[in-house]
């Protein structure tokens, strides 16, 4: 039964009924167009003979009419028209029959379009015949004198069998060529159909499989029209929700790693203090720890809120002077670098450049990348934050001195947990989240970010944002 509402069925019944639908319109226009051209070239004909029989018995229906001669007359005539002729006098008497032994001489006959001949008009009907079981068509031509006064009609009968067989045998060429036309359409509209409908049929068992998780689906890209773009379409689709579906479950794994790690040593640090009877600095020293660690854990929770809200909210933008809102920054991180041994200072572009951003979200970026190079650059370094216009952007550059950044890990550098080195990174309080805001902040200020590193010469980190008047 699903096969009755499938679109091949439908798309095949379509067709059909619209091939059927034109071929009988077509049928029936063509049919009725042949009929009437036949019929009237039929009574054209019809009506020359009759208007050629009343040119010669003109002259012979006035005095003493001839019966004799004018059926002879008839005769011929009848030969030559292939139609019954009858000669009538004004009072639709018969003076002349092409029938000689059966037929209706001396008879009054009566007829309409006899009636409208002795009127002076031609008149024609068709009828059927009970005598001879056919369609006759009849043709009355009045016959006129030199001052037009009407003395008798010449009245023909001609059967319409010929022509009703040669209409028969188009009928029946058009049911046939509908019938041609129906078969054709037929396997070319299922063919056609199961083009178009494969590929869907391919989709939606792809779509079906990665509805039971298996999402690693790929449909054959066999066309440019809109089936093949639907194809890549879906085909980019899973693709992308394969990757996020991975990507979620590495990022569930590595929320889990990293919180159990904090409250793996919190518990241990814990029992000691729970089990273990301990010299009041030696307490001490355990509870700084417990308190470290609890710290870290709390910064992970708001770095992994600060991530999944940057996903969800827009932005709002306000315009803000970069020059003077990363000369604030520096002023307030000054202390801290100092008290670290490090050298904080910028170099700025001398016009005010001038962007569209939300200033506590541009705070953090900064602040992130202050406090990478802060992490990873020893006492006695320095750190430079630069600021240059390009074109219609603002590229802000953060360059330490640090230890630098191996090149097989600068393309994972921005990814969610990755540290560069996971054991100082810990020492030092990190996440392994800081980058990764960094990046989703600027994507949402459709900027871009990059890094620039050699292993024991230090980093560049970069962020280009437009500016507000571009």
């Amino acid at each position: 039964m699903a096969r009755f509402y499938s679109i091949r069925f439908r798309l095949t019944t379509s067709f059909l009924v619209i091939i059927l639908a034109v071929m009988v319109i077509i049928s029936f226009f063509l049919y009725s167009i042949l009929e009437r051209y036949y019929i009237d070239n039929f009574t054209d004909n019809l009506e020359r003979s009759g208007f050629l029989a009343a040119d010669f018995v003109a002259g012979q229906l006035t005095g003493q009419v001839n019966s004799v001669r004018l059926s002879v007359l008839a005769e011929n005539m009848s030969r030559q028209s292939q139609a019954r002729v009858l000669f009538t006098d004004q009072q639709a008497l018969v003076i002349g029959d092409s029938i000689r032994v059966g037929g209706l001489l001396n008879q009054v006959l009566e007829h309409n379009d006899i009636t409208a001949a002795l009127g002076g008009n031609v008149s024609s009907s068709i009828s059927y015949s009970e005598r001879i079981e056919q369609t006759v068509m009849h043709m009355a031509v009045p016959v006129k004198e030199e001052n037009n006064q009407i003395t008798g009609v010449v009245f023909l009968s001609a059967s319409l069998e010929e022509v009703y067989r040669t209409l028969n045998d188009i009928r029946r060429f058009l049911f046939f060529a509908t019938v041609l036309a129906m078969g054709v359409v037929g396997g070319g509209s299922v063919a056609l159909a199961r083009r178009f409908t494969g590929p869907i049929e391919e989709l939606t068992f792809a779509a079906r499989r990665m509805a039971e998780g298996k999402l690693d689906q790929h449909l054959e890209v066999r066309s440019g029209d809109e089936i093949g773009r639907l194809a890549e379409q879906f085909n980019l689709m899973a693709k992308r929700l394969d990757y996020y579906t991975t990507n979620l479950k590495k990022f569930a794994a590595d929320v889990a790693h990293e919180v159990r790690t904090p409250l793996t040593t919190m518990s241990l640090l814990t029992k000691a203090l729970k089990e273990h009877e301990m010299e009041p600095d030696q307490q001490r020293e355990f509870i700084d720890d417990l308190d470290n660690e609890l710290e870290r854990l709390v910064a992970l929770v708001n770095d992994l809120l600060e991530l999944s809200r940057l996903e969800k909210n827009q932005v709002e933008l306000e315009e803000i002077n970069l020059n003077n809102f990363i000369n604030d920054l520096i002023t307030d991180n000054q202390y801290r670098f100092a008290a670290a041994g490090l050298d904080l200072n910028s170099d700025l572009e001398g016009h005010a450049l001038i962007i569209k951003a939300a200033p506590l979200q541009l705070r953090q970026v900064l602040s992130n990348l202050l406090d990478n190079a802060l992490n990873y650059t020893d006492p006695g370094g320095k750190v430079t934050v630069s600021l240059t216009r390009e074109d219609a952007e603002a590229v802000v550059k953060v360059e330490d001195s640090g230890c630098g950044i191996p090149e097989e890990d600068l393309t994972y550098i921005f990814e969610r947990f990755f540290r560069v080195d996971k054991a100082r990174s810990r020492e030092g309080g990190g996440t392994g989240l800081g980058l990764a805001i960094v990046s989703e902040i600027i994507a949402k200020h459709n900027g871009r970010v990059w890094v620039e590193s050699e292993e024991g010469s230090g980093s560049r980190f970069y962020f280009a944002l437009p500016l507000a008047e571009e």
